[in-house]
């Protein structure tokens, strides 16, 4: 499902699938680079076509990419009636963190519960 804001819910249903596809594609960028190194331009265009098919897959869903090798993505929500991200590192275990939007990943707070994020149900 696409959609142009997440709660904790919706943000939560796509962390399997976006913790393979982000493992993945850290794994692909490092092929590329060796391939790079290596002068194999088939590999190198068969990994960089692969690559740009996941990040668009992603990027259809609504998520956010922040930083590939961090592993940093936002989920667009709005919280406490303003536009805002939940914020997500692919080591975590759940999206926990949100953060304003003109605030960035330094404001980067946990989620208390006390916030109201807008539920899409």
């Amino acid at each position: 499902m696409e959609y142009p804001y997440f709660d904790v819910e919706t943000a939560r249903e796509l962390l399997p699938w976006l913790r393979d596809t982000l493992k993945k594609l850290r794994e692909m960028k490092v092929e590329v680079e060796k391939n790079m190194v290596g002068g194999d331009r088939v590999l190198v265009l068969r990994y960089s076509m692969e690559i740009d098919r996941s990040l668009r897959e992603i990027v259809s869903k609504g998520v956010v990419i922040r930083d590939l090798d961090k592993g940093l993505v936002d989920f667009p929500a709005v919280v406490n009636g303003r536009p805002a991200y939940l914020c997500w590192l692919i080591d975590e275990e759940d999206v926990s963190h949100w953060h304003y939007a003109e605030d960035g990943f330094k404001g980067r707070r946990r989620l208390t519960g006390e916030e109201e994020v807008l539920s899409l149900r």
